[in-house]
């Protein structure tokens, strides 16, 4: 009688998954240097604020946001399936206080600028500091750094280009938290970063030089 071996594989990517996972990341790399870029910056309170959100850039820099954490935690399947799942988790948790930030606060800087009325936009801070959204959100940037650190696990007796890739990718989810406390060069600059550590995993992957075992 014989007996089949089974591999030990962090990752269980099919040949026919691992294109659209290659596709996957790429996209979640540029969604995630774009965002920050088209989001922009201004004081965040009166007329100043009200522009900001009303702006179409402020609605397509958060549905790319939510778009790159969508995109990046199921094509970091082909790459580990705990930090795969990792990352999932924090996307079911973020993605509720990104859609608000989308599309509430832009409805809110419309209403304002349309009826010269800028007193609404102090709802934008009402809902950042609501406890129950700023915990859920928290705790799902806290997952997206523990799949980042998972990431960094990986990096001993890797391929140059994946090991790069892992690092880079791992640092961005890492950091992903306190970037939001920087000014916005900064958080373009973390984008970027993040975005080119996805690119580098894409070219890993379709160099066959991962999945991880």
């Amino acid at each position: 009688m014989s007996t089949t071996v089974r591999p030990t594989t962090s990752v269980t990517a099919t040949a026919r998954n691992v294109p659209l996972q290659i596709a996957a990341l790429i996209a979640a790399g540029l969604a995630f240097a774009i965002y920050p870029i088209l989001r922009g910056s201004a004081v965040e309170t009166g007329f100043s604020a009200a522009e900001l959100y009303a702006r179409p850039a402020w609605l397509l820099a958060h549905c790319l946001g939510m778009a790159g954490f969508i995109a990046s935690s199921w094509a970091l399947l082909s790459v580990d399936r705990l930090a795969g799942r990792l990352a999932f988790g924090g996307t079911l948790l973020v993605l509720p206080y990104y859609g608000a930030e989308a599309f509430g606060l832009n409805a809110i800087g419309r209403l304002a600028i349309e009826t010269n009325d800028p007193s609404g936009v102090a709802a934008a801070d009402m809902f950042r500091f609501q406890p129950v959204a700023m915990t859920a959100f928290a705790a799902g940037l806290l997952l997206l750094a523990a799949a980042g650190v998972r990431l960094l696990f990986l990096l001993r007796h890797r391929p140059a280009l994946l090991r790069v890739g892992l690092a880079v990718t791992g640092l961005g989810l890492l950091t992903y938290l306190p970037q939001f406390f920087v000014p916005i060069e900064g958080r373009i600059i973390h984008g970027i970063v993040l975005g080119i550590g996805l690119v580098l995993l894409a070219g890993a992957t379709a160099n066959r030089q991962s999945p991880v075992h």
